[in-house]
């Protein structure tokens, strides 16, 4: 099995839970590090969708397409 080398953003982290002491604590810090990664990914999506000049409209009209493949029986 090969062995992972963390960065130090994982160090960090890790260094960080040591003040963890309790499992609420645990699921307050979980629920921080899933909103900075959701803020991250809506940003991502933000910045996809004005790249790509998609509107609602394109994703209103992506949404009613159906676009299947034939099958032969």
């Amino acid at each position: 099995m090969a062995t992972t080398q963390l960065n130090a953003a994982q160090l960090n982290v890790l260094s960080l839970m040591s003040y963890i002491d309790t499992e609420q604590e645990q699921k307050e810090l979980q629920d921080i590090l899933l909103e900075f990664y959701r803020k991250k990914t809506d940003r991502l999506l933000l910045q996809f969708q004005q790249e790509h000049n998609i509107t609602q409209q394109t994703l209103d009209d992506w949404s009613n397409q159906h676009e299947r493949t034939p099958y032969d029986r």
